[in-house]
């Protein structure tokens, strides 16, 4: 695959003077890094335990059902959609440590309310369903700033270090996190873990608290509700007026739309197809988890290899094919179950790759002032077609099977890595390290 050149010039000129982050030798030795990933960590720990909390403090205390614990799902995930433009135009309004600290202290204090009422014996669907959705704007608010605060911290050198460690750790959450709150309802109830949640939140907001890097005051608007529609504007205009950008976040969508049918059909046809237990299945889907892990360890030697273009190739093509296994595995059931395994093991370690250099990209290029926005952007675009995969699933799945249907989303996330691989994104032959780093000047949505 020949190598744009054309596309690497737009990552030819000097960062922005807004961008002036720490330069440490090593962020094992940079304590506001660390902070940072310790908050993050510890937040993404108690996510997951709510996760698992919520819906079983609903099935045991109130006696849910489908209908019930659907619309929780639908309270949890809607803000995503609904507030995530507007958490990155506050993410470029007002100082991200702030509102990351707000996010954790607000989880903390919302998410109490749930034992309170259990205890009370006031607890209803109804209260879940608005403790679900505030929760969901919250992390929604955090998720973005977040990823908008790290540039603030470390230097562009060192972004796919960054994001290297906290998806590492982030996988080992995801991992580690659902098994550590079986554990906790086991021995304190549902109710119970979510007090342990809490403590989890103000733990987070406590590390933030200790960061002594100070970020540069921001110009608030005082238009109101009207500027922050201008401000979502930009955002848009900055993400999908760049051809890098928006080519990144075409292929993000095009894999969220095909992995949703696999995330929705994977768990029928495994029950009902393959007749694994639910624990075996279980334990199948959480090897992604380590997969991701992996695909973390080696991303930035894989980009120092390849370069950032290549290496995001490479992270899609990779997890498209071990999504394919999925259909595809036959033997006997031992070794049908570990091509299982291996397959969203492979399909892990790909989409990291891929993940941590898309973020590490934008924020290498997007001047600091637009990332809260373009981080907003590119979360509302890339989920929001996360239902859709929901509907085209059940639709493919009535049409052929549902082995059918996983086979068309391999065969469709595979399609779009070749697609991706010919873009002006997939042809960027630079590393993103060192003072060849690019960030463009004058207007973002020059191309």
């Amino acid at each position: 695959m020949s190598r744009d050149r054309g596309a690497d010039s737009l990552l030819s000129d000097p960062p922005p003077a807004d961008r002036s982050p720490e330069v440490a030798p090593s962020l094992w030795r940079h304590p506001d890094f660390l902070r940072l990933w310790g908050a993050q960590t510890i937040a993404m720990l108690g996510s997951r335990v709510t996760e698992l909390a919520l819906p079983l403090t609903a099935i045991l205390l109130l006696d849910a059902g489908p209908t019930s614990l659907g619309l929780l799902n639908v309270a949890e995930y809607l803000p995503f959609t609904l507030v995530t433009l507007f958490a990155g135009v506050l993410a470029d309004r007002y100082r991200r440590r702030g509102l990351l600290v707000g996010a954790n202290i607000g989880r903390a204090v919302i998410l109490a309310v749930v034992p309170l009422l259990a205890l009370t014996d006031q607890l209803s669907m109804p209260a879940l369903y608005l403790v679900a959705f505030l929760i969901g704007v919250l992390t929604a608010q955090f998720d973005v700033a977040y990823q908008a605060y790290v540039p603030v911290l470390v230097s562009r050198s060192q972004l796919i270090e960054a994001n290297s460690k906290l998806q590492s750790t982030r996988s080992i959450a995801e991992t580690g996190g659902k098994g550590f709150s079986g554990v906790l309802i086991q021995v304190f109830t549902a109710p119970g873990a979510i007090i342990v949640d809490c403590l989890t939140y103000l733990v987070s907001a406590v590390s933030l608290l200790a960061i002594k890097t100070r970020e540069p005051r921001r110009t608030v608007s005082s238009r109101g509700l009207r500027g922050m529609w201008g401000e979502i504007g930009e955002g848009l205009k900055a993400t999908l007026g760049h051809r890098i950008l928006r080519a990144v976040l075409l292929q993000a969508a095009w894999f969220n739309l095909f992995h949703d049918v696999v995330l929705v059909l994977f768990p029928l046809y495994g029950l009902k197809d393959l007749e694994l237990t639910p624990a075996l299945l279980g334990f199948i889907i959480a090897a992604a988890s380590v997969g991701a892990f992996g695909g973390a360890l080696i991303a930035g030697g894989l980009a120092r290899r390849l370069g950032i273009g290549p290496a995001m190739v490479a992270g899609v093509a990779t997890s498209a094919l071990g999504l394919l296994v999925l259909p595809l595995a036959a033997g006997p059931p031992m070794v049908q179950q570990l091509l299982l395994g291996a397959g969203y093991v492979i399909s892990g370690v790909g989409i990291t790759i891929f993940n941590i250099h898309s973020v590490a990209l934008r924020q290498a290029i997007i001047p600091n002032h637009l990332l809260g926005r373009v981080s907003g952007t590119y979360r509302f675009v890339a989920w929001a077609v996360i239902p859709v995969g929901g509907l085209l699933a059940g639709v493919l799945a009535n049409i052929l099977t549902a082995r059918g249907a996983l086979l068309i989303a391999g065969v469709g996330l595979l399609v779009g890595a070749v697609v991706f691989a010919f873009s002006p994104a997939g042809r960027i032959a630079v590393a993103p390290e060192g003072p060849e780093i690019p960030t463009p000047t004058g207007p973002i949505t020059k191309e």
